[in-house]
């Protein structure tokens, strides 16, 4: 049986349109436009927060897999 990846890579695309209302490409278009790699973790995250309204917990898993995604994080 296959495991699945724990942290925010662990969650499929699907799962994370369903409930953020967007697909982890058009975040990571939204998030290099807005300048996030210079902007740091902390600020995007509050940026998702209240320009998108995620919740905390989604703004997070947002900003991190896009950290990932720009190879910002290992």
């Amino acid at each position: 049986m296959a495991r699945r990846a724990k942290g925010p890579r662990g969650f499929s695309d699907a799962v994370v349109k369903a409930r953020t209302g967007k697909s982890p490409a058009q975040w990571n278009r939204i998030l290099d436009r807005w300048g996030a790699k210079k902007k740091g973790h902390t600020l995007t995250a509050k940026y998702l927060l209240k320009r998108y309204r995620l919740g905390p917990w989604w703004s997070q898993m947002v900003t991190v897999r896009h950290e990932y995604a720009r190879g910002l994080r290992k």
